[in-house]
């Protein structure tokens, strides 16, 4: 690759790094920026220390989030300070990281088993009206 090259490509991966702090995937950075994709993730394909890169700032965000939830269950909420820094990591981390801080919920059945639905034929069905004989 030559060196006039190489620096686009610095400029390129220098900008999007904003993007990727933000959490954003290569797909929206890409997106966003006007770079083409295809461009970026052959790069990425070619560079494991690109590939890993990206992924760190990616995941800054997350981090951060987790500290914010962290310092504010450690200190109390709203924190002494008045903010109230627990809401908007938890709402972050619950979509970001669902894995772990999903607030789904499942219902079960007793003792966790799968819950039996019964199903009576007719059950709820309205007969026709019928018209008096005279």
């Amino acid at each position: 690759m030559s060196q006039g090259k190489a620096r686009d490509k610095e400029k390129v991966i220098e900008e999007l790094k904003e993007l990727f702090l933000l959490g954003y995937s290569v797909t929206k950075a890409c997106s966003i920026s006007g770079i083409p994709q295809s461009t970026v993730q052959t790069w990425i394909d070619k560079d494991d220390g690109l590939r890993l890169k990206i992924n760190k700032w990616q995941n800054e965000i997350n981090i951060l989030a987790r500290k914010q939830w962290h310092t504010a269950i450690s200190i109390g909420r709203p924190s002494k300070f008045g903010l109230d820094t627990y809401t908007p990591a938890k709402e972050w981390l619950e979509r970001k990281e669902k894995d772990e801080f999903s607030t789904r919920e499942e219902v079960t059945g007793k003792d966790g088993e799968s819950l039996t639905i019964q199903v009576t034929p007719n059950a709820g069905h309205i007969p026709e009206k019928r018209e008096e004989q005279k």
